[in-house]
């Protein structure tokens, strides 16, 4: 890279005139990651001791915590190459029906979390990924099926067995 062009990359970065709609996700995708990174240990609790030993497996916040540098790093990369592109404003496109099929997802995406510990990992995951399906108009039930149950009860099974990292249990079952 010429190094004319790393000064006006620099520049650019604080001439907000500059910045387009690609520079401006960019920063999102940083700013998430920061407050991803941020949070994780206020909201991931790590397992408790038991008989005074200390969990050997991983910890709870290593995958958030590699999530949210990987939203930083790929945010980074983004933001600087993210002046060379000409890119438009693809929200104005948008209609109010997409916006409301986002909101929507929104409120199923909370419903989800809400949902996560009185139903548990997969019960949650099974009822999301029914109706985040059937709002985007998919009619194939055993696809549907499929996604619904095998998915969620295959990274349950990888998560709490494989890699030792606690999930919401089944509200049925203890660990």
């Amino acid at each position: 890279m010429a190094p004319n062009r790393q000064v006006k990359r620099a520049r650019n970065l604080v001439d907000l005139k500059a910045w387009n709609m690609d520079s401006c996700i960019a920063a999102a995708v940083i700013l998430l990651g920061v407050v991803i990174w941020v949070l994780i240990p206020y909201q991931v609790d790590e397992p408790p001791a038991f008989l005074r030993q200390i969990h050997a497996g991983m910890s709870p916040s290593l995958f958030p915590r590699l999530a949210a540098l990987g939203f930083v790093i790929i945010g980074v990369l983004y933001l600087l190459t993210s002046f060379d592109m000409n890119s438009e404003n693809g929200f104005a496109e948008l209609t109010r029906q997409d916006y409301a099929e986002i909101a929507l997802v929104l409120v199923l995406m909370t419903a989800y979390v809400t949902l996560l510990q009185p139903l548990g990992f997969v019960v949650s995951s099974a009822l999301s990924a029914v109706a985040i399906a059937l709002l985007y108009g998919s009619r194939n039930v055993i696809g549907i099926g499929i996604v619904a149950l095998i998915a969620p009860l295959l990274i349950y099974f990888m998560f709490t067995r494989l890699l030792n990292v606690s999930l919401p249990a089944f509200p049925w079952f203890t660990q």
